[in-house]
């Protein structure tokens, strides 16, 4: 019992000092700065470029037809483009084939992105075909919107050219272009 006694003595000053704090001061009396808490400021999360986009078309001066991707905010920095043979055509995730049409293929990949809103709904065609616009491209297909990794694939009417070509990929704020050699 003597224990309950202490420990209840111990709480009564504290109270009172609380009070005190609590009080607002009288005039001529002492005086008591409130003190906020300061919270640490929350991290700043990155924002993830979300594919809404895609366009095509045929640039007879570069010799290479166009395939634009459109990004909200800002495109993203890391682009892979590069031929690939058809047994590599698998979407990401479930491994699975996926179907595009062509003699040819090109790969894109886009890390640090997302084809779909908080909601999960796509915000980006899966497939485009026919691309009349194009003189080698024939379809755009989604090949994955995947722990951050966005894939397509774009089928070719011509054979893919030796190992020295490959596709191009620029960066222009909002978009990323790859341009695919014709002939």
């Amino acid at each position: 019992m003597r224990k309950a006694h202490g420990i209840s003595g111990a709480i009564v000053p504290l109270v009172l000092g609380l009070l005190f704090m609590a009080v607002p001061a009288r005039a001529g009396g002492p005086t008591a700065t409130p003190v906020t808490p300061v919270s640490p400021a929350a991290p700043v999360m990155p924002v993830t470029p979300v594919l809404t986009g895609i366009s095509a078309a045929h640039a007879a001066s570069a010799r290479a037809d166009l395939v634009r991707f459109h990004f909200q905010l800002a495109a993203p920095s890391e682009v892979t483009a590069r031929y690939v043979p058809t047994s590599e055509l698998i979407q990401d995730g479930s491994g699975l084939p996926v179907a595009v049409r062509g003699r040819s293929f090109v790969k894109v990949v886009f890390h640090n992105a997302a084809a779909h809103d908080e909601q999960g709904r796509a915000t980006a065609p899966r497939n485009l075909f026919p691309i009349r616009a194009t003189t080698n491209v024939v379809q755009v297909r989604s090949g994955g919107d995947f722990e951050g990794v966005v894939t397509y694939f774009v089928g070719l009417r011509q054979s893919a050219p030796g190992p020295q070509v490959q596709p191009t990929v620029q960066h222009t704020g909002t978009s990323v272009i790859v341009a695919i050699p014709t002939r």
